[in-house]
């Protein structure tokens, strides 16, 4: 059976394990003032801890404390946005304006929903446009790639509201003209190829 480590109280000689001054230490090579022996060391000061504080219910207070639905010792801080469940500040995920619990995350991003998680876009938009101007040089197929443009223009117009954004709307518009263009330039070429 393993013999536990003491626990951490600072740095102290590997020789003696007499403690040490740290603001004393330089890096390199150290000399221990109780065993004089000698010894590398690279003193670094530690980054302050992140995170959340995270209160407990003993902390809170009968009076003002709910626990946390997936960490019952801890108080809960909010609700979550989608489900309503009591969280504390280890489970409260904020996201796209919304303050969630790591199973509604989960549900979320998972099905496309939250765009803060997506990592693959579709680019309607770049598509309709790029529909539209390959159209414009196949005249003969232009009712069909007409067609295409202004769906794929739809979608762009359907992806530019779900995901908020406030701008891009030159491109779109001009998908929409050249995609009216097609349809009329190609029906206007078949029929002068019927007729004649």
């Amino acid at each position: 059976m393993p013999v536990p480590l003491p626990a951490y109280l600072g740095p102290a000689c590997p020789r003696c394990g007499v403690a040490l001054d740290a603001t004393l230490m330089v890096a390199g090579e150290q000399l221990c003032p109780a065993c004089s022996k000698t010894f590398q060391a690279t003193p670094f000061a530690p980054p302050p801890p992140r995170g959340p504080r995270v209160e407990t219910m003993a902390e809170a207070g009968p009076a003002g404390a709910v626990a946390c639905a997936q960490h019952p010792g801890n108080a809960a801080v909010a609700n979550c946005t989608r489900c309503g469940v009591f969280m504390c500040s280890l489970c409260r995920i904020d996201i796209d304006q919304q303050e969630l619990c790591p199973a509604c995350f989960d549900r979320l991003s998972s099905e496309g929903v939250l765009s803060s998680t997506r990592n693959r876009i579709r680019d309607y938009r770049g598509i309709a446009v790029l529909s539209g101007v390959a159209g414009c040089l196949l005249w003969i197929l232009g009712p069909l790639t007409g067609l295409l443009t202004l769906f794929l223009a739809y979608q762009a117009f359907k992806q530019r509201r779900m995901m908020n954004e406030s701008g891009g709307m030159a491109p779109l518009i001009f998908a929409v003209l050249l995609g009216l263009i097609q349809i009329t330039g190609g029906v206007f070429f078949l029929w002068a190829l019927v007729s004649t």
